[in-house]
């Protein structure tokens, strides 16, 4: 099947895992604006198209050095669009050049809007925000590093999707970071992508296994790992009661709780379905709508 150019690159790009960095940015923004009264939609705009350039340039390169050290050939259960990456520099669709050339692209339209607000803000908390983020965009599956070949790939997208983008978001419309709270309100973010990544993980256990990565599901085995997912599911909303009892949080963010049943869901479809992935697809499709639903409503009561 021929495929034109223009879409192969937009489906290397694979936008529709960008839900998870715009509900960051939300909560990080949000927070803020509630927490300090501070809110600049120039610096929103900005932050927010800065982190997603970053997640391109991460996907896409992820999709580049998959396919230089082979996983992607050797993946034979990879569930389109999700786990497995694109495909697209696989099938021949994009040249791995150019694939490298658009991440090193966005790499570097994210980096121009990070100096911008670095330049902006007091101090230099954006710029070593961004350094870190750079890093991690390539040293996560890049050679030589490759951070998911230590077992750190998770911990690295912990650290990426709460830390990074929650606070970044946050010191850039408050311009300081003056109590725990935003590091606490940037947990959930952070584990909920995480758990968009190790969902994603099973399927691709073989090829991972293979390439020599060490993520939690080959670390931990399936059943250990939904049990992992659960409990870090769960967790989340223990911040948010946290931080309603002990933070003066508005009450309305106990709204995230009608996201509960989602990850118990997930949790049972996967240990229904190991190795039946088609029936286990709909386990990745609910743990991304988690991830988008929970983070909307939690920014929304900090804004009502």
């Amino acid at each position: 099947m021929e495929i034109k150019k223009s879409k192969a690159i937009l489906l290397l790009l694979r936008l529709p895992f960008l839900t998870v960095t715009i509900g960051a940015v939300f909560v990080g923004t949000a927070f803020a604006r509630w927490h300090q009264n501070e809110f600049a939609l120039s610096r929103f705009l900005l932050v927010l198209f800065g982190s997603c350039f970053f997640h391109i340039a991460c996907n896409v390169a992820n999709d580049y050095f998959d396919f230089k050290s082979g996983n992607d050939a050797l993946n034979k259960n990879a569930i389109t669009p999700f786990s497995g990456g694109s495909r697209m520099v696989l099938d021949g669709f994009v040249q791995p050049k150019q694939a490298l050339t658009v991440s090193i692209v966005f790499a570097v339209l994210g980096s121009v809007i990070g100096i911008y607000l670095n330049a902006i803000s007091s101090g230099n908390i954006v710029l070593f925000i961004g350094i870190a983020a750079l890093f991690l965009v390539y040293g996560y599956n890049g050679f030589p590093l490759r951070l998911v070949n230590k077992g750190l790939g998770e911990i690295a997208i912990f650290l990426a999707w709460g830390p990074f983008i929650v606070l970044g978001s946050y010191y850039v419309q408050a311009q300081n970071i003056s109590s725990f709270w935003p590091w606490i309100v940037a947990i959930p973010s952070g584990i909920l992508t995480t758990l968009v990544l190790l969902i994603n993980e099973f399927a691709d256990k073989e090829a991972d296994e293979a390439t020599g990565r060490k993520t939690w599901v080959i670390l931990f085995g399936f059943e250990a790992s939904l049990l992992i997912y659960l409990f870090l599911a769960l967790s989340c909303y223990a911040v948010v009661l946290i931080g309603v009892f002990f933070g003066d949080w508005p009450l309305l963010s106990l709204l995230v709780f009608v996201t509960l049943p989602m990850p118990i869901l997930s949790f049972r479809l996967g240990m229904q379905n190991l190795g039946n992935w088609a029936e286990f697809f709909p386990a990745i499709k609910n743990t991304i709508l988690m991830n988008f639903l929970f983070l909307v409503i939690l920014s929304g009561s900090y804004l009502v």
